[in-house]
């Protein structure tokens, strides 16, 4: 059993966690979890739900769950299944400072590219595209005075093999959210490249510090990021975040 979240820090943050059998096989299970984290020098445990949500549609998932950490260091972990199985996790890592944009700072103002100026086969990897998340660049986005939904994800040079599954969880809250700027950033700058190994990340990738794909961030009408999400996320945990910046 693993975190895979890749960038935690002090502070509350948003864990995954994988589970695997013997076999290597991806458990997948709708029932109810517990997780208890133990952070350096043997303090308390800290006891919090986890809950299952997709990876990969009806192929593999995850459990996510809030966890407060209070000091740098690493951390221990266990997850206690319904049927009071224990089960001990690998340890991970916890950073004084997250090294991507974290909650409470301003949003960085990327001067990502949009139609109609750049083709959008140069925009996107997406088999099947909505215009709308290529229209705005981030640093307008953020500099509007109106929240935004950033993704930054590549569906076809995805190492995760979800980046799709994050954009599908997206599109359909564009028309439910109208008044939130709704933007796709591709992880990689030259698309057209005949050769995976010569692609370059593009700079927003960089100015917002993102060590792996993908990620998505929701921004306040004040260009505070309010919320960040590594890797997977559903549609429940996007619209609590949605509803926050939109009340």
């Amino acid at each position: 059993m693993l975190v895979v979240s890749s960038d935690l820090a002090v502070g509350t943050e948003r864990v995954l966690v994988s589970a695997i059998d013997a076999e290597n096989r991806s458990l997948v299970t709708d029932q109810p979890i517990e997780l208890a984290f133990a952070g350096p020098g043997g303090s308390p445990p800290v006891e919090v739900p986890g809950r299952f949500i997709w990876a990969v549609p009806d192929v593999r998932g995850l459990w996510v769950a809030q966890v407060d950490f209070d000091l740098a260091g690493t951390w221990t972990f266990r997850m206690r299944t319904a049927d009071d199985q224990v089960i001990e996790g690998a340890p991970f890592s916890v950073s004084p400072e997250p090294r991507t944009v974290g909650v409470g700072e301003r949003a960085p103002p990327s001067d990502t590219k949009t139609l109609p100026e750049t083709p959008l086969t140069s925009l996107t990897t997406d088999p099947a595209p909505d215009l709308r998340l290529y229209r705005t660049a981030v640093g307008e986005a953020v500099g509007s005075g109106r929240p935004s939904v950033i993704l930054f994800a590549t569906p076809a040079f995805c190492t995760s093999g979800t980046c799709g599954p994050v954009i599908d969880v997206a599109k359909p809250l564009i028309d439910v959210y109208p008044e939130i700027n709704w933007i796709h950033v591709e992880i990689y700058e030259n698309l057209n490249t005949s050769n995976p190994d010569d692609l370059q990340p593009a700079r927003g990738v960089v100015e917002w510090g993102l060590p792996n794909e993908p990620w998505t961030f929701v921004v306040d009408s004040a260009g505070i990021v309010t919320h960040r999400f590594e890797g997977v996320l559903d549609r429940v945990e996007l619209e609590a975040a949605l509803d926050k910046v939109t009340s």
